[in-house]
């Protein structure tokens, strides 16, 4: 051993010092090496593909990782050049995974939102997604699990406001909300540009699919029913196919504030997708979590109607069920779970039958008289909730004369705010109202003076609201008609809708459970028991106080449950629940919170903590609940989570394809584009399929839609199912999932140097660094006289940019046969302008422009498209597979493997570990971070 050696100026004493590499003895051997088969290219006067060794060894901030990479891997030295054997390459890899450490790295860090809402979900009995309310804080860092990410004072009241929200759905102060029903088969008004693409049908409503001129699909409204409450809902739909085609229709139901007409969207949910596919009226149920305020609408998508007027085939949807707010159970799992063993009281709980469609008028008992009305357009029509309905003063057999006017009984003196008012939508337009007068009166006959008078907007097809001057309880309103269209100098009026403006005081029925106890010991029992579940520890009486102590006062006031709340939440709210890894009793109770942060999201279940009580998680055991785990169902959070940010599908709806290139990419496929992936990684992690099965396969996970899109025949309904490829597909793997290719453009044109990067970072795990601030980025163009591939070479004529663009471009021009939206090219597709304003269309705006050409070449290695990267690729699938146990490491970690930990899997994978599938890589992952050789 020698202290410093002489060829390198870098490795003196003070380099060494510097923040990545420490004063170690340093191997003769590896210095040897690196003299040898490295500064030959990469000295500072070399300087080979833009890497300087010494600068990058040398430099005030010493990073050894790309030498260590690409050592490892094998990329360096090149094949063609000398390379150093076993013996020598391990002596330098031994060095630098020995001397470089991250001082700063935190031995602890704060439990994400999505951590925070499953562990709660997990520990009260919810099931309530409420992760979207806490801001996201993940920034640029790669996993929202980052050690580096601090737990802000904002994210703190973030946590406590959904603690209290999530520990009333559980424990609600005033008791359980009775469950109610609803019926209907009415649809809500909607603007007439759209309400001619459906018509009543039998008993109900036949649907065709409507996209509205601006490319937004447009939804129809549900009628009679609104949440009362936040909860989950059960929505039945009564639904038949009418068409003579093979492939079922899609009914996609969304949930939002309604809107009358598209220039007014207001913001929807996919809540769920029916596959209807039977010409028979067929029930289907889906569940959704759906809050006051919110309507619940339908899109009924098929290709084969688009925009079809007064259609003759769709969905035809007879009626709608709805039922809701559900329990899993009574009493409720959250008191059976966290009040296990002590003995509840709980009555019967009520189900509420709603009546049908009802005016607020109606529901305060009041009553309307018109002054006069037509045959078949009588008072009820504006009292029907529609605006295609009408009440419409006499004209036939004689002209009714004015006054015209409609008067409101209020029996029982309600609080009125006003009228909401519709013109009715369709005719010519005769009789719309314009202008009007109000009056008040206590019996009907005399009227007082004006109260107030006002305009109305009769190309406004919407509700307008008459907003009274204050609240008023008289016994009757009258609407005085003071000037409408008269095309015939006829003294006229038609109203569409006129209903009240109030709040109807719905009865509020709600059940109670309580606990029969007052037992200060049955409380410490329970916030006990729920404290140790939250820490994954045992507690002694003064690890307990704390909690216990804040909750017992409460008990003294007589409220168990509410006493028991207080407890929770200051263990809910305390840092130890916060941060991880916490303080736990054995390294069982370690390992346990750990594997099911990282595999649930959550805190261990019952038999991960009977294990850690008696310290037997380790070995077999060990391995045994890692695959126990993966097969249990909460274990779609982790694939989930780790997909989303790992392939960066969070991105996914950042990316808006553009409608003129890409007209029939639609909400519907985009719904299914991340599911796939998911389903696909899921699967090769629960049957340890290998990790080439990344870079291909010959099957996937897909639907009718999905299915259509990748040009796959025989696929029929939305249920996502394992399909396989044609031998010529060229599917198959990550890199041709229309997700990935998706994210990885900006919805216009693709980008070789864009998909080259995701591949080179999170396939390949080839290390790159920032594009030189200096260097403007390119934006490559598919309608220049140059050719995509000719723009590329002349950006990479900066020697700044030769060298990433060497190792990324290939990638992505391996890609290029796959356009914005994943689907197949020959060739590329050129925009064109379009007159005036956009008006959608499904053959789009753009016309076909040069050939694709997506050949490349890596390491030396040519290929002419797709099918030959997968086979570069798959030559060394012990590289692919170090890359994915790197990521996984860094997820469930949260930071990135330092080199010897690198080593360490590098050498766990040459012992066949990626023949031997992901299973096992994973849960060899997970037992290496449970070791000591993890921080």
């Amino acid at each position: 051993m020698k202290r410093i050696p002489l060829f390198l100026p870098v490795l003196t004493f003070g380099g060494l010092m510097a923040s990545g590499l420490s004063a170690v003895e340093v191997p003769e051997e590896a210095a040897e090496v690196l003299e040898h088969y490295c500064f030959g290219c990469h000295d500072s006067a070399t300087r080979k593909g833009g890497l300087d060794m010494e600068e990058l060894l040398g430099g005030e901030e010493v990073d050894g990782t790309l030498i260590f990479e690409n050592l490892l891997t094998g990329k360096m030295p090149p094949a063609e050049k000398d390379q150093p054997d076993p013996e020598e390459k391990q002596a330098v890899l031994n060095w630098l995974g020995k001397s470089q450490e991250d001082a700063s790295l935190k031995s602890f860090r704060r439990i994400s939102r999505h951590e925070f809402v499953h562990s709660l979900n997990d520990l009260l009995g919810t099931n309530l997604d409420l992760a979207d309310r806490i801001a996201e804080d993940r920034g640029t860092n790669d996993f929202d699990s980052d050690r580096r990410i601090q737990l802000s004072q904002e994210m703190l009241t973030s946590y406590f406001l959904i603690a209290d929200e999530m520990l009333e759905a559980a424990f609600p102060e005033n008791g359980f909300p009775a469950e109610q029903k609803w019926v209907t088969s009415k649809i809500r008004d909607s603007h007439e540009t759209y309400r001619i693409y459906h018509r009543p049908y039998k008993e109900g409503t036949l649907f065709s699919w409507t996209r509205a001129n601006n490319g937004n699909s447009y939804s129809f409204f549900i009628d009679n029913f609104d949440p009362p409450v936040a909860g989950w809902y059960e929505l039945t739909f009564d639904a038949a196919k009418v068409a003579k085609i093979a492939e079922d229709l899609s009914l996609q139901v969304h949930a939002g504030k309604y809107y009358y007409a598209d220039d007014r969207p207001q913001p929807q949910r996919l809540v769920g997708v029916i596959s209807v596919g039977d010409r028979e009226v067929k029930s289907q149920t889906i569940r959704a979590f759906l809050r006051p305020g919110e309507s619940v609408s339908v899109h009924c998508y098929s290709r084969h109607n688009f925009r079809s007027r007064n259609p003759k085939e769709g969905i035809y949807i007879k009626q709608v069920r709805a039922r809701g707010p559900l329990l899993d159970s009574w009493p409720p799992a959250s008191y059976k779970m966290v009040f296990d063993g002590l003995p509840l009281r709980a009555g019967s709980r009520e189900t509420r039958e709603n009546a049908g469609f009802q005016t607020n008028l109606q529901r305060i008992g009041g009553k309307v008289t018109v002054s006069s009305f037509q045959e078949g357009m009588e008072k009820e029509k504006m009292q029907d909730g529609s605006s295609l309905t009408f009440w419409h003063t006499r004209f036939s057999p004689t002209v009714a004369k004015p006054p015209h006017f409609v008067v409101f009984e209020n029996p029982q003196g309600a609080e009125i705010e006003g009228l909401s008012f519709a013109t009715w939508t369709g005719g010519n337009g005769n009789g719309l109202v314009k202008g009007y007068e109000i009056y008040f009166s206590d019996d009907g006959k005399a009227w007082g003076a004006k109260v107030m008078s006002g305009g109305l907007d009769v190309r406004l097809a919407n509700e307008q609201p008459i907003v009274f001057p204050k609240k008023t309880t008289s016994r009757f309103i009258k609407f005085l008609v003071t000037d409408s269209v008269q095309l015939d100098n006829k003294s006229i009026a038609s109203v569409g809708k006129l209903d009240v403006i109030t709040e109807v005081a719905e009865p509020v029925v709600s059940s109670r459970v309580a606990v029969s106890s007052r037992a200060p010991e049955d409380l410490k029992r329970v916030v006990r028991r729920f404290a140790e579940r939250a820490f994954a520890s045992k507690l002694s009486d003064d690890a307990l106080a704390p909690y216990f102590d804040v909750a017992l006062p409460a008990l003294k006031e007589g409220d168990f449950v509410q006493a028991a709340k207080l407890g929770i939440k200051a263990v809910l709210c305390s840092p130890r629940f916060l941060m991880s890894p916490g303080e736990h009793s054995n390294s069982s109770y370690a390992k346990a919170s750990k594997l099911a942060r990282s595999l649930w999201l959550s805190v261990p279940d019952n038999e991960l903590l009977t294990l850690a009580a008696s310290d037997a998680l380790k070995g077999e055991t060990l391995r045994n609940q890692v695959a126990r785990m993966l097969a249990e169902g909460r274990s779609e959070r982790m694939i989930r989570s780790f997909s989303d940010q790992w392939l960066n599908l969070r991105g996914l709806n950042k990316v808006t394809p553009s409608l003129k290139l890409y007209p029939l990419f639609d909400d519907l496929m985009n719904h299914y584009l991340p599911i796939e992936t998911r389903r696909y990684l899921q699967h090769l992690i629960q049957e340890n399929l290998s990790a080439g099965h990344l870079i291909d396969s010959d099957f996937t996970f897909l639907n009718q839609r999905l299915a259509r899109h990748y040009g796959v025949p025989g696929v029929v309904g939305q249920e996502m199912r394992k399909v396989s490829f044609p031998v010529e597909s060229p599917r198959g793997g990550l890199m041709t999932m229309a997700s990935v290719l998706k994210v990885t453009t900006d919805g216009f044109d693709t980008s070789p140097i864009l998909r080259g990067a995701w591949i080179s970072k999170n396939i390949v795990g080839t290390p790159l660094s920032p594009p030189p601030e200096s260097v403007p980025a390119l934006e490559p163009e598919h309608d220049h006289a140059e050719t995509l591939k000719e723009q590329i070479e002349q950006h990479k004529k900066s020697k700044a940019c030769y060298a990433c663009h060497k190792s990324i471009d290939p990638y992505g021009f391996a890609l290029e046969n796959f356009d914005a939206v994943g689907e197949w090219r020959e060739k590329y597709k050129i925009k064109q302008a379009h007159r005036g304003t956009f008006q959608y269309r499904p053959k789009g705006y753009f016309k076909v422009g040069g050939a694709v050409d997506a050949s490349g070449e890596i390491n030396g290695e040519e290929f002419t498209d797709i099918f030959g990267l997968k086979k570069v690729l798959l030559a060394d699938e012990r590289k692919i597979a170090y890359n994915f146990a790197k990521k996984f490491f860094e997820y469930a970690n949260g930071y990135k493997p330092d080199l010897k930990q690198r080593l360490h899997l590098w050498e766990f994978l040459g012992r066949g570990a990626e023949n031997g599938g992901l299973q096992t890589l994973v849960t060899e992952v997970l037992e290496y971070s449970l070791s000591d050789a993890t921080k």
